[in-house]
Order: C-alpha cells, then structure tokens, then sequence
C-alpha cells in the first residue's frame, strides 16, 4: 500500500539531478506527458524543473500557470520508492534555460519498488560472460539482486547469466542463477544490475558483512 507523506519528507525522496515525469492535464480528455530533471526546491513555495523545449514548443498556444500537473519519478533510496503527487503549475520561463516551477503539494504519496533493503557498496569485482571478463565495481547489493559499475562496454544482454566475482561471491549459491536484470549507460562506463533467481537468506554473517562494507564505503 502507498504511504502519505507530508510536505516536509520531500527532501527525503527528491534529489538533485533525478527524472520525473510531468503529467499535464488541461482537461479529462486532454492529457501529456514529458520527462523533465529535479532542480531543487524553495520551501513552502515551489520546486523547479529542467524541462524540454519541446514541452513549450507544443503547448505554446496554452497558458500553462495553474494547470494541474501530476508528477510522478522512482526515488534513490535503498527500496527505490516510487513517488507521486499532485499539484499545479506556478510559472515557466524559457530563459536562460526551459524551467518549469510548480508548487510544493501539502501532501505526497510513496510505494517502495524493492522488497529487500539494498546496501551501498565499493567492492571490487568481476563479471563473466560467456568467460569474457569484466572488471568493475560492486556499488550496491540486496537479498534479491546487486548493481556493478564498470568500463567496459558490456557484449551481453538483459537475461543472460552471468557470474559475478566478489567478496560476496560466498554467500551466493552455485545453484542460484544471476542474470542481467538491465544496463544503464552512463556519461563515463555502465551500470549492470544483476538479479538472482531465489532471494538470498539474511544470515547473521551476511548481515554483519554487508554492514561493515556499506560503513566502509560510506567512510571512503
């Protein structure tokens, strides 16, 4: 079920540089959507987005000030909660940069897209494929799956296996298949995240493992 959040917990689940989606609604019948980045935030004003051109270039024969707007992005937390609310649109300006500000909603609803708690990490590790090696780093890790950061270009696909050798590579059984669940491209290198076919079980081992490298990381 999605939790209800005050004005006050937007901090928490926006952060600077992540992608939203503006949902227009002129009327039932009338609805668009664009992507648009998070910029920051004014207290108990409004919260500024870096919007495409394209978004003016459409609805330019509209006056947009007061529309509602239905925003909607997937937070970086460690469960990756989706965020949602509604609200309207204060102003846009096109100069020096298409900027869209909207008014900060009294209320904001969450949902949580990971069922296991996912720990930053800095490990480093390797990726077979097919026995073509690719060192990277293991930036993130959950019962369920983990995420590696590398520089090289990956020749793989989402749903290959895959065999990944870490630190962790213990406490993942030989039985347990990990495959590529997707692949990011990023300014420099890749994101791979990795998916295991049975959740892992929360050992006390694991836990203390898993605890001490995310402080590590986190101390670096």
């Amino acid at each position: 079920m999605p939790s209800t959040h005050s004005k006050d917990e937007l901090h928490r689940f926006l952060k600077t540089g992540m992608r939203l989606w503006v949902n227009f609604e002129f009327s039932s019948e009338e609805k668009y959507s664009y992507a648009a980045t998070y910029i920051g935030l004014k207290e108990n004003a409004y919260i500024i987005l870096d919007i495409p051109t394209r978004l003016l270039e459409e609805q330019a024969l509209r006056k947009l000030n007061n529309v509602d707007v239905v925003i909607r992005g997937v937070s970086d937390t460690d469960l990756g909660h989706v965020i949602a609310f509604k609200t309207s649109v204060l102003m846009n300006i096109l100069r020096p940069s298409p900027l869209l500000f909207i008014r900060i909603p009294a209320t904001f609803a969450t949902k949580p897209v990971r069922e296991h708690e996912r720990y930053k990490l800095q490990l480093d590790c390797a990726i077979d494929h097919m026995n073509n090696k690719y060192e990277g780093c293991l930036i993130d890790f959950s019962l369920s799956g983990c995420g590696i950061s590398t520089m090289i270009e990956p020749e793989f696909l989402v749903g290959d296996r895959i065999t990944i050798d870490s630190p962790l590579s213990g406490y993942i059984d030989d039985d347990n298949r990990c495959s590529v669940a997707n692949i990011k491209k990023l300014a420099k290198g890749w994101i791979i995240g990795v998916q295991f076919a049975e959740p892992l079980n929360m050992t006390e081992e694991l836990k203390t493992e898993l605890l001490e490298q995310s402080f590590s990381a986190a101390t670096i």
